[in-house]
């Protein structure tokens, strides 16, 4: 949930930049993130477990949220970049005209129009952190650190898989993440339908 809230946080920020101003070399920078959704994750691998490995980050937790921070921020940043730029940019100018300032702008006027964008990212960062298996398995290996793709793959074992505890586990695993959705249905699909990313 850590590296969601972070992906949400950065993806706010950047993507009411990327919407709202103009700057020096900003479809070269929108290219990139585009880019970095090409990479196969094996590429980046090795790089990361010796990034890891020389800050002594292995076996910790935070180095499974700066990898899943880092991998959702791109795509988040465009998604919540398309939401900006489908909010009229008169509403800001009648805010600002009424006596809000920048600040006040976005946390009274922009971001409760933004909550299904803002709902439909954050469940996409959080899924996406949530459902993962590869770099759990690479960079954990203690049971203090284990996420739960990673617990539920530990039942299978060398010659066995024991199906009723990994099914009574994965049934388990799934709670979180139903009641995730049934609190945000309502504004995942009008966000998702919304925030389709522009070229």
């Amino acid at each position: 949930m850590s590296s969601s809230i972070l992906v949400l946080f950065v993806s706010i920020l950047g993507g009411y930049s990327m919407a709202r101003y103009s700057f020096r070399g900003k479809k070269v920078f929108l290219i990139s993130f585009l880019a970095t959704q090409m990479i196969p994750v094996m590429v980046i691998l090795v790089p990361l477990f010796i990034t890891f490995s020389q800050l002594h980050l292995l076996n910790k937790l935070p180095s499974l949220i700066i990898t899943y921070t880092a991998m959702n921020i791109p795509f988040c940043l465009l998604t919540m970049s398309s939401f900006f730029q489908r909010i009229p940019v008169s509403l800001e100018e009648a805010a600002l005209i009424d006596g809000c300032n920048k600040f006040q702008t976005m946390i009274r006027i922009i971001l409760p129009i933004m909550r299904p964008g803002i709902v439909a990212t954050l469940v996409f960062a959080f899924t996406g952190a949530w459902n993962d298996l590869f770099f759990g398995v690479m960079f954990t290996n203690s049971e203090s650190t284990k996420t739960v793709p990673v617990g539920l793959s530990s039942f299978v074992q060398k010659f066995d898989i024991n199906w009723g505890q990994m099914s009574a586990a994965g049934i388990l695993s799934l709670i979180p993440v139903v009641i995730m959705f049934a609190f945000a249905q309502k504004y995942i699909v009008s966000g998702l339908t919304e925030g389709a990313v522009k070229g």
